[in-house]
């Protein structure tokens, strides 16, 4: 697989850095209060300053800013359709900043916009963080030890665990999958072209085949996990050896200090 890929999500890099040789289960404690802070506050210097800290993580992590740069170019496209909606939709009791052929468009709209914009980019950059530094099987292993104490309620953490784990390694995968199709259909002269119409049919020749391609890769996914006797033993092993150790703990404090404080000042 290409060692720089386009897409990060789902990418997992196996660097030498201080939160790659973390446990993941600290990692996810700490993402889970950074997304439960950030839905509470109504602060948009939370948002700025926890993105600022977020790609600092990944820079010291040994992940290049043009890396980072280059993969989130494509969000700035959802963020400007989320900032468009609430700049159209938005009016409330506010200060008219400019009005264009007679819409006009409130301080408030503009204050939501950029309000919800920073939020989707900092559950992306989320995103990126963990799963830069923590490999798939390290995130649905520690993602079953956490939620192990529901498995007396009958619960299938396991099942929760492998459906994370292939969710996240089928990302890449399938990433990979539509950019061979893509190229085998413009070495055979397909352009993308045209009307907005002729584009989108086009668009079409592509996702066909990736979609029927993900099928046929979850189909033998299930059948390899059928030979392997998945579910016949109750007595689950892991594959890694992950401890919760002093590193964990102290990294765990000082991160819930950190953001608490983070919290009481912005908000």
């Amino acid at each position: 697989m290409n060692q720089n890929p386009t897409v990060l999500l789902g990418q997992y890099r196996p660097l030498n850095s201080f939160l790659h040789k973390l446990d993941a289960r600290a990692k996810i404690i700490q993402v889970v209060l950074l997304l439960i802070l950030s839905l509470i506050t109504d602060s948009i210097y939370f948002y700025v300053i926890s993105f600022a800290l977020l790609i600092g993580s990944l820079i010291i992590s040994g992940v290049k800013f043009d890396v980072i740069r280059k993969n989130f170019t494509p969000i700035i496209i959802m963020v400007f359709i989320t900032s468009l909606f609430h700049l159209i939709f938005t009016n409330g009791d506010s200060a008219e900043l400019i009005n264009i052929w007679g819409w006009s468009i409130t301080e408030n709209a503009v204050s939501k916009a950029m309000f919800f914009s920073m939020r989707m980019v900092l559950f992306i950059s989320v995103a990126f963080l963990i799963t830069l530094t923590s490999s798939p099987s390290d995130l649905a292993e520690s993602f079953a030890k956490i939620f192990k104490p529901l498995s007396k309620f009958k619960i299938p953490i396991y099942d929760f665990s492998l459906i994370i784990f292939i969710a996240i390694r089928f990302i890449p995968v399938l990433y990979e999958e539509f950019t061979t199709i893509k190229n085998a259909q413009m070495m055979r002269g397909l352009t993308f072209h045209g009307t907005f119409k002729d584009r989108i049919k086009k668009i079409s020749f592509i996702l066909i085949p990736v979609f029927l391609a993900a099928i046929n890769r979850a189909d033998e996914l299930a059948d390899a996990i059928a030979v392997r006797g998945y579910g016949v033993s109750k007595n689950r092993t892991y594959y890694s050896n992950m401890k919760f150790g002093n590193r964990e703990i102290l990294f765990t404090l000082i991160s819930f200090l950190a953001l608490i404080f983070l919290f009481w000042v912005t908000g």
